[in-house]
């Protein structure tokens, strides 16, 4: 908390008035509670992972199939 805006005395961060002039102080700012976004129900990192896993999953399948066509 910072220091009283009327005396400058340092206050600590549980008391609501100075404890030297009694001016009370301010208060400070709620910080908003940052939301993960989401679709669908489940938070966008999971969309990206699965993606990603089902074209790796497929361009495997792929490169696998081509593979054991050279091999014979």
């Amino acid at each position: 908390m910072p220091n009283c805006t009327n005396c400058g005395t340092w206050n600590p961060d549980d008391k609501q008035v100075c404890w030297r002039c009694q001016t009370e102080l301010p208060k400070p700012p709620v910080k908003k509670k940052r939301e993960t976004r989401r679709f669908a129900g489940l938070p966008l990192y999971l969309w990206i992972a699965l993606v990603f896993f089902f074209i790796m999953l497929f361009s495997s399948r792929c490169f696998v199939t081509e593979l054991s066509r050279w091999a014979g």
